[in-house]
């Protein structure tokens, strides 16, 4: 009984709020820093109706002064619930900064960035002549990065959102009942997803309600996959570019146009066989790597699942990921390979002198901790790697898998 007391309480809190979406990172450069040169970001707790002494309150971070003593005496007399209780320094997509991380944008990078706005800007206005007549420059384009400003609109351009969506889906799904042990594992990994992001790290916050309903939606929506861990940081990162319902429809593209739904359906079908087909890339592309995992007795699935099941979400800086999930959104999983052949060549010198497991999976750590993405997607577009040479590789693994099975079926 007093178990199913603490479930219902949970439910509860995670029900829609008012507040759900108050600070909410957008993507866009100028949602943390309107009057403030560090991207100084104020948590809160709730919205207040003292608006004056609000704005006199975020005038003083906003100049980076410190909050006068009297108006906060004034604001606790009068149980002003919005002062902050503290103020933290964020990247634009509201992810707490490392001490190594405050630099600042020269005039010369922010110029750069509005030529390519307006560049953007005119190739979206013709979007769809443009992808027909001119795709190998679309492509370029998505892999020197979107415009932060515009990649979550972007995003659902480039994989054809509204191919999938129906009005009013959305809504009926969240007025249906979940099953409850699949809620209470939903709820569990919900803390655990982008915890450094302030949108996502209050508990029962907007982020995270907002997190549970899409994802709670979804595992009703397609019983078939459910919901699998993956799934939240894939979700998460939807969320910070779009609204809940914007953020469903993507991600049920994704399962669909972009090979996701095999992997996450029950026993992982096709992970083994995108394992199979990564074992086989190295030993094409980065034989030297591929000779030191086989010396050191180290395979794909002991390190890789991860990055193929959650796209590298639980490795890199937030701002290396959405460059990934650029190219991953445009050009299929075909890229997905590509980037974890580049991390391992990388790290090529370390794990060829690496001498037993313990120093491999040292090096693979390692390699995500300070990463160039820059130097990363000139190596990941370096290789040459067909999409024949994949579906070669996954014919390969159907064969053995077929003929695998009839050897058990002949010893029955």
């Amino acid at each position: 009984m007093e178990n199913n007391i603490k479930k219902k309480s949970k439910t509860i809190r995670f029900k829609e709020s008012e507040n759900d979406k108050i600070n909410k990172p957008t993507g866009s450069k100028t949602i943390f820093a309107k009057n403030n040169k560090d991207n100084t970001h104020v948590t809160s707790k709730s919205m207040s109706e003292f608006e004056n002494i609000e704005k006199s309150l975020l005038m003083s971070i906003d100049k980076s002064e410190k909050i006068d003593n009297e108006k906060i005496k004034l604001a606790e007399s009068i149980k002003f619930r919005d002062i902050p209780d503290k103020i933290v320094d964020t990247d634009q997509f509201g992810f707490i900064k490392d001490s190594n991380d405050n630099k600042g944008e020269s005039k010369e990078s922010l110029l750069r960035y509005n030529a390519r706005l307006e560049k953007w800007n005119y190739m979206l206005n013709n979007y769809e002549d443009f992808y027909k007549r001119n795709f190998a420059k679309l492509k370029k384009r998505v892999r020197k990065g979107i415009p932060d400003s515009l990649r979550g609109y972007v995003w659902q351009k480039i994989i054809n959102v509204d191919e999938l969506y129906k009005k009013g889906l959305f809504q009926t799904l969240s007025e249906e009942s979940i099953d409850s042990e699949l809620e209470l594992v939903i709820i569990k990994d919900i803390d655990r997803t982008f915890p450094k992001c302030t949108f996502f790290k209050e508990k029962y916050g907007g982020g995270q309600r907002q997190l549970y309903k899409v994802l709670s939606n979804y595992s009703k929506y397609n019983k078939d996959v459910g919901y699998v861990q993956g799934m939240g940081f894939i979700t998460a990162l939807l969320l910070t570019y779009m609204d809940e319902e914007r953020a469903f429809f993507m991600l049920h593209a994704v399962m669909k146009k972009r090979e996701l739904e095999g992997l996450y359906l029950p026993g992982f079908p096709e992970l083994n066989k995108k394992l199979f087909v990564f074992l086989n890339l190295q030993k094409k592309l980065i034989p030297k790597v591929y000779n030191a995992f086989l010396k050191n007795d180290v395979l794909p699935f002991s390190y890789c699942s991860e990055w193929f099941l959650c796209l590298f979400s639980r490795s890199l800086k937030f701002n290396s990921l959405v460059r990934i999930y650029d190219t991953f959104f445009l050009e299929g999983y075909k890229v997905i390979y590509r980037f974890a052949l580049a991390f391992l060549k990388s790290i090529e010198h370390k794990l060829v002198e690496s001498n037993g497991m313990d120093m491999i999976f040292k090096a693979l750590k390692e390699c995500f901790e300070n990463v160039n993405i820059d130097e990363i997607f000139k190596i990941a577009f370096g290789f040459s790697l067909s999409k024949k040479d994949i579906e070669n590789f996954e014919k390969e693994y159907d064969k053995v898998k077929e003929n695998k099975k009839n050897e058990f079926i002949s010893q029955l």
